[in-house]
């Protein structure tokens, strides 16, 4: 079953580390979670630059004792699109 969540306006600025570590900690909020309590990877599209971001914010928030801080269940993937023009470059 497919569930949609409308996450509203995070009013967090998407070009610095800062803005993009609080918005994954928002998105953070509604991950979904297994039986035991345990949280679910979910799927975070973005553009080149953006996915580049979450995974600098990742490796920023590495040292953080829970799983949960450390934005593990957040997956990066680049949007179709711009791994299309990505590959027509090379």
């Amino acid at each position: 079953m497919l569930l949609k969540i409308n996450l509203g306006v995070v009013k967090e600025n998407p070009a610095t580390c800062k803005g993009v570590i609080e918005i994954m900690k928002y998105i953070n909020r509604y991950t979904p979670r297994d039986v035991e309590g345990k949280p679910l990877p979910i799927i975070c599209h973005g553009d080149q630059p953006s996915v580049e971001r979450m995974i600098e914010c990742r490796i920023a928030m590495s040292s953080s004792a829970l799983p949960m801080d450390r934005l593990e269940v957040l997956i990066q993937r680049p949007q179709n699109f711009h791994k299309r023009v990505v590959l027509l470059q090379v």
